[in-house]
């Protein structure tokens, strides 16, 4: 792949990584489905995954309705059911992953120094620790963004690696299980589609940059 090709590669992805992060991390706001509905960014990412197709044609079908106030009002009750409280699916890799299936386990610590290692650190105030699905996201998003703006090339491989690395270990294992309990949970075919295009996205780019991609 030549330079530039790669470069739009990482900003491609960079681009849906950034959606996602939003799905986890931020109510859906009547702006935000907005843009959503108006930009392509939902229908460039279909024909790839099944289930990233299947996601999409859901979250396309939650925002038919004209009145995205309405829509938003009910989303945002369901982000704080599903993601708040007093209940919420459980969002961090270390209940997934641990033997405890508690939060704040050796699986969070191992994703904190990864994060420092790449020059990148949850602030201390933060709401949640290192290792929720929104962070791991982000931390994909982040890398996506270095590895496409710098142009020296030692740089570029080492953010490169440090995305196969991350997807490998950490993103892919556990984002199954969570997005099918997150689908399972969801009352609107909003949150099942983000459910689906979750799952369905990452064990897509988890082929194309760990199993299949070639420099």
């Amino acid at each position: 792949m030549e330079t530039e090709e790669f470069k739009l590669f990482m900003k491609a992805r960079q681009n849906v990584y950034d959606l996602l992060r939003c799905f986890f991390l931020q109510e859906p706001t009547e702006p935000f489905l907005a843009a959503l509905k108006e930009e392509n960014i939902l229908k460039d990412l279909m024909g790839y995954n099944q289930e990233l197709d299947k996601g999409v044609e859901l979250v396309s079908s939650a925002l038919s309705p004209s009145d995205l106030g309405s829509l938003a009002s009910v989303l945002e009750e369901e982000f704080t059911r599903l993601f708040v409280g007093p209940l919420p699916i459980p969002l961090y890799e270390s209940v997934y992953r641990s033997e405890s299936g508690l939060v704040m386990q050796k699986e969070t610590l191992t994703v904190r120094q990864k994060y420092m290692d790449a020059g990148l650190f949850i602030h201390p105030d933060s709401s949640f620790s290192e290792d929720h699905i929104g962070a791991e996201i982000e931390f994909i998003y982040y890398l996506c963004q270095k590895t496409a703006q710098t142009d020296e090339e030692e740089a570029q491989k080492s953010y490169f690696l440090r995305q196969q690395e991350f997807l490998r270990d950490h993103l892919s294992v556990w984002v199954g299980p969570l997005c099918e309990r997150l689908f399972a949970a969801a009352h609107t075919s909003y949150f099942q589609g983000v459910a689906k295009m979750t799952k369905g996205f990452i064990a897509w780019d988890f082929e194309e940059v760990v199993s299949n991609f070639q420099e």
